[in-house]
């Protein structure tokens, strides 16, 4: 047959669902119908570009966690299709933000110069990337312009159309002249214009609105204006949503999408001298949605199809349908009337303020450890809640630092703290008690006890979506009991710090498996009050994550916590949160090093009980295997300790991680492994 299991296996299933579904026998599935060529992901806007006579495509997609741009060479006849190749990175760096993928399509013009709106900093902004030399060779951004989308360009390539919404919040059509560096508005009222593309010239747009009259009142049809005359005329009047306009190869036909049936599929309309005929065609019949099509040739047309919980690209040959046929739809001009207008209310100004009421819900509750110049080492649990838009957060630490039961009472740590996302520059600020015995020592005392107390201020301004800089100042009133009841050293410290923090990390069930992680703290805490205390800190960790697979991936982090000064604080390690197999902040110095090297993979993916009462269903069970070195020290550098072993984590309704770890403990410079095994329950995220 010349066919291969999976395609026969496919066109059975599809003739049982024809013969039994009724949808099924009037409608077309994509793969039987047409030919795919990405097989998941989301995938849209493909646009073809001819380079030695192999045509390619052109997209944007999701196919890894992150928007990027993506070419695909298309297979001829006998060849099996490859796998689309990764043409820029998109959400991983401050220029990339966000590429939008269900809101803006791309382009690309006859000197392979491809066009792409991309989110960097507050508005949107369009890129211009020659294929040619593989880089970015110029970009347009303008303050005035918010949200961008779907650039097109002209056929000689001196200008570009797209679809924009300023500041009143209006979408309308503009022009970009590339020769004389001029924008051009070429719509300006409250309908909903856009998707254009040039017409049979430089002079005619031809763009979706909602401007429609008559007795489809509102509805979104295809339109024509004459850039300079600002006339516009009606290319389509269906009762429909009709978007997504595109001229074929020969500027003979206008494709388009509609939903005449219910469902998005593409049709065309004979387009002649920058007018369209009264006669609609329907070129697709498929049982699910069809997206931004292109013709790539003379008869086959590639567009966006949903299938299978995914949108994938696909290729349709095109059928020449007879005018008079059932697939023909007549349209009548002579009925459009008048654009509708928008109902006028009269109000009578006042003037006053509105009180803006806040309903809070909770975020998440977790694990969290922390490292700080002025606290040290700490972890507890955290709650965070936030208001309905989410400038207002509030986040809560609780742990209990007790060691004896008659200790419980007194050792309950507490921080309170609020943060203001409603501008640019975010602040925050909050109070906080933590008290009970410390291990932040010399080797000749066992332990202290110690109760802080204070409150902090926090500046956090952000240069991106991924990096910050944030500032802090922290006042804490200090007291040291070394026998308990006799207070040995007051303080009243002031810490100040900077710290630079970058993150474009993409998260799975328990941990981040894409992108990197930066934090590097410069800070100086002293005693303002006794001089008893004076100290500075630097803190720098890096975390990098190296995706393997879809759900797989290589994570290392590389930590360095340095103190220096007049009783400088001490940290801790040890514990399932970085030394693993330790003991918990057994290990401690005013310097400390840390790097931890992880394989994490899925291990079991779903696992079902079924009791006589009720049935109990565990998702997402994740493995790994995992290296950890460290060390920390005063003024002499001790040994290096580490450990090696393998690991469970289980994402518990989404709030909380479970941790399961089995290995060796390795000690004296990595000279000899500890006898026998370590076993380590724990929660908290994978670093």
């Amino acid at each position: 047959l010349g066919k291969s299991i999976e395609q026969i296996d496919d066109e059975w299933i599809s003739y049982l669902k024809k013969k039994y579904y009724p949808l099924y026998a009037i409608d077309d599935q994509f793969d039987v119908v047409g030919k795919r060529i990405t097989n998941w992901g989301f995938n849209f806007s493909p646009v073809p570009y001819t380079k030695d006579g192999i045509i390619y495509l052109y997209f944007v997609a999701n196919r890894n966690g992150y928007a990027s741009l993506y070419k695909i060479k298309l297979a001829k006849k006998g060849e099996e299709q490859t796998e689309p190749e990764l043409v820029l990175q998109g959400e991983k760096t401050g220029k990339f933000e966000t590429i939008h993928l269900f809101r803006s399509s791309i382009d690309v013009s006859k000197d392979g110069i491809l066009a792409f709106v991309s989110k960097s900093g507050g508005t949107d902004v369009i890129y211009l990337y020659s294929i040619k030399d593989d880089e970015i060779i110029n970009e347009y951004r303008t303050k005035k312009l918010i949200s961008i989308a779907s650039p097109k360009f002209s056929r000689d390539g001196t200008k570009l159309t797209f679809q924009a919404i300023d500041s009143k919040g209006y979408r309308d059509i503009y022009v970009y002249n590339f020769i004389n560096k001029n924008l051009e508005r070429i719509t300006n009222d409250y309908y909903n214009d856009h998707e254009p593309t040039f017409g049979i010239n430089n002079n005619q747009i031809i763009f979706s609105s909602d401007r429609t009259g008559g007795k489809y009142k509102g509805k979104n049809n295809i339109f024509s204006i004459d850039i300079k005359t600002k006339e516009i005329k009606y290319l389509t009047y269906l009762n429909s949503q009709n978007n997504s306009p595109t001229l074929s190869k020969d500027f003979k036909k206008l494709f388009f999408t509609s939903d005449l049936s219910g469902v998005d599929n593409i049709y065309s309309v004979e387009f002649n001298n920058g007018r369209t005929s009264s006669i609609v065609t329907k070129v697709t019949k498929y049982l699910t949605g069809i997206f931004t099509p292109r013709q790539i040739s003379d008869s086959v047309i590639a567009f966006t199809g949903f299938n299978k919980f995914a949108f994938n690209l696909f290729t349709k040959r095109i059928e020449k349908v007879q005018p008079d046929s059932n697939k023909a739809i007549v349209m009548n001009f002579d009925s459009t009337g008048t654009k509708w207008a928008a109902n006028i209310y009269p109000v009578k100004p006042k003037k006053g303020i509105i009180k803006y009421k806040k309903q809070y819900s909770l975020d998440y509750a977790q694990s969290q450890i922390s490292t700080s110049p002025v606290f040290g080492t700490q972890g507890g649990a955290i709650i965070s809640l936030s208001d309905l838009l989410g400038n207002d957060k509030y986040y809560f630490l609780l742990y209990n630092s007790a060691t004896v039961q008659s200790d419980f009472l007194n050792s309950f740590n507490l921080s309170l703290q609020r943060i203001d996302l409603s501008r640019r520059t975010n602040y925050g600020y909050g109070i906080f008690h933590f008290t009970g015995n410390r291990y932040d020592i010399r080797d000749s005392d066992k332990f202290f006890f110690e109760r802080i107390f204070g409150g902090f201020f926090q500046l956090s301004f952000p240069f991106s979506k991924f990096s910050r800089i944030e500032t802090s100042v922290t006042v804490a009133n200090s007291d040291k009991e070394i026998i308990r009841g006799v207070i040995a050293r007051k303080a009243l410290l002031v810490s100040n710090s900077i710290s630079y923090v970058f993150d474009n990390s993409l998260w799975g069930r328990t941990g981040p498996l894409d992108g990197t992680r930066t934090r590097i703290e410069l800070a100086y805490t002293g005693d303002v009050k006794f001089s008893n205390v004076n100290y500075y800190s630097i803190i720098a960790d890096f975390r990098n994550y190296f995706r393997l697979g879809l759900r797989s991936a290589f994570a290392m982090r590389a930590a360095f916590f340095y103190n220096d000064g007049k009783k400088a604080r001490r940290y801790f390690m040890g514990g399932s949160w970085d030394l693993r197999g330790w003991p918990r902040f057994s290990i401690r110095g005013e310097k400390m090093w840390l790097t931890s090297v992880e394989l994490r993979f899925p291990l079991i993916d779903q696992i079902r009980l079924k009791f006589p009462f009720i049935n109990l269903g565990f998702f997402g069970i994740r493995g790994a295997a995992f290296f950890d070195a460290g060390s920390a020290w005063d003024t002499i550098y001790k040994s290096t300790l580490g450990s090696v072993g393998v690991g469970v984590r289980f994402n518990l309704f989404g709030a909380l991680v479970l941790r399961y770890d089995i290995g060796k403990k390795i000690e004296k410079n990595f000279t000899r492994f500890q006898n026998g095994l370590f076993y380590q329950f724990f929660f908290g995220w994978d670093f």
